[in-house]
């Protein structure tokens, strides 16, 4: 063992790189708080929520004009829109909050004929059942530990619970939950059967397996299928979330006028961050060395922070032109496909590092008139056609689901035979990459499609 210096070189990046890199990386929502919380902690800097006027603000306007206007046709634009809102708040009007499922089991269960304790239980146990129906691990063990119960009794109040409606909740897995459905529905021996022994069958679509098991006919065994498909999966999830709703906010808008599209930033929900000029009066009341350096670093922190602000405004504008610009198609037309687009290309079209773009459009959504789609979604791999063009894997997904969509489910294709039709449409692909994208949908193979 000895020691010895060495000289090695090593990138590393700043504490400003850093707060650039992340800010870059923030989403409309995690920048407007970001913005307050930096505007806070230095004095320098100052935010506003002066914001551009919306589309209600135009319509006040509007209403304001047609009041100043003497003309008679513009006071009857003003009431027949006064009018129309108030259709619409008459229509809102009364509209109650959607009913929990635990809030409907406690209902009822404080109409059931049982004793005090027991509807103590079952208030219990229906405060520890999840959003979609089944009761949660261990919670009969400690209903049974906090009411001191046996085993026995435990069961017979949870056979109360799992008597109210919706028919299923209570059950502590997807067997049972079948089991109490069909027994409610009076179902046939055999659909209580397959429950009972041949669930994972059924999930493997062996259908003709468990009806030579159970001795019956394929007519037979359709319609306890049919008896089983018509029981809910989720008994609870027609009722409300008790978890708040998380919406999405779009950090970018594009408006189609005529033929052009509009591309903007979401700066509506965005504090306006500047730098105050407080700085100059606290220079005045103290001249001092310390207050100047104090001064001269806060405000070296503010004009970074503020450039880092526009930077990414730009950035992700910029970004966000070169992706419609691209996919042009598919905002334009109403089956447009999307084209195939990497983000190394736009990195080179804008001159900057692959990595900003990918930071750039990160937890960002775009929206449109087709919809909220999330930035990162319109990248896309490219896949050769017998012309020698590309067209996205997004658009060879959709000639997938196509075709399988199309094909007779009592004899369902193959990843072969799926591959053998892409190829006859023009696509050149492998059957493995038509069984990585089969699998991507959710789609069964074959043998999960046939239908008997």
């Amino acid at each position: 063992m000895d020691l010895s210096l060495q000289i090695q070189q090593k990138q590393i990046l700043s504490q400003r790189m850093q707060q650039s890199v992340e800010i870059l990386q923030m989403n409309t929502l995690a920048l407007s708080e970001y913005i307050r919380e930096v505007a806070e902690e230095n004095p320098l800097l100052d935010w506003s929520e002066e914001r551009p006027l919306l589309l209600e603000d135009e319509k006040l306007l509007q209403k304001l004009e047609w009041l100043q206007e003497s003309d008679e046709q513009n006071r009857g634009f003003y009431q027949t829109e006064m009018d129309n809102e108030k259709e619409r708040e008459d229509l809102h009007y009364g509209k109650k909050e959607a009913q929990s499922l635990r809030e409907y089991l406690l209902f009822q269960i404080h109409l059931l004929p049982v004793c005090e304790k027991e509807k103590k239980v079952l208030s219990f146990l229906a405060e520890s059942t999840e959003e979609s129906g089944y009761l949660e691990t261990d919670a009969l063990e400690a209903a049974m530990e906090r009411y001191h119960l046996d085993e026995q009794r435990a069961e017979e109040i949870l056979g109360h619970l799992q008597k109210l409606d919706p028919p299923g909740v209570g059950a502590r897995d997807l067997k049972e939950c079948l089991k109490i459905q069909l027994m409610q529905k009076g179902a046939s021996v055999a659909a209580q059967n397959i429950v009972e022994n041949y669930l994972a069958d059924i999930a493997k679509n062996r259908i003709s397996y468990i009806a030579k098991k159970l001795h019956i006919s394929m007519e037979e065994m359709a319609e306890a299928l049919a008896e089983i498909r018509s029981c809910a999966p989720k008994p609870g999830s027609g009722f409300a979330n008790d978890r708040p709703v998380e919406y999405v906010v779009p950090d970018v808008f594009v408006e189609r006028r005529g033929g052009e599209l509009l591309v903007s930033v979401n700066s509506s929900l965005v504090p306006r961050l500047f730098i105050s000029p407080s700085y100059r009066q606290i220079l005045k009341d103290d001249p001092s060395k310390d207050t100047k350096e104090y001064v001269a670093q806060k405000l070296r922190q503010a004009e970074w922070a503020v450039q880092c602000v526009g930077r990414r405004e730009s950035t992700l504008l910029e970004t966000a032109k070169q992706i419609v610009a691209v996919q042009r198609e598919f905002f334009l037309s109403p089956n447009g496909a999307l084209k195939p687009l990497r983000m190394v290309d736009v990195a080179e079209k804008m001159q900057v590092h692959e990595s900003t773009i990918s930071r750039a459009v990160k937890d960002k959504y775009l929206q449109c008139d087709k919809g909220v789609f999330a930035l990162g979604d319109f990248f896309s791999k490219a896949v050769v056609t017998d012309g020698a063009q590309s067209v996205s894997a997004n658009s060879v997904q959709k000639q997938l689901a196509d075709i399988i969509d199309g094909e007779d489910k009592t004899h369902p294709l193959s990843d072969r035979e799926l591959t053998e039709k892409l190829v006859a449409q023009g696509v050149q692909i492998s059957r493995r990459t038509v069984a990585k994208y089969r699998e991507a949908m959710g789609i069964p193979g074959a043998s999960g499609r046939k239908q008997y």
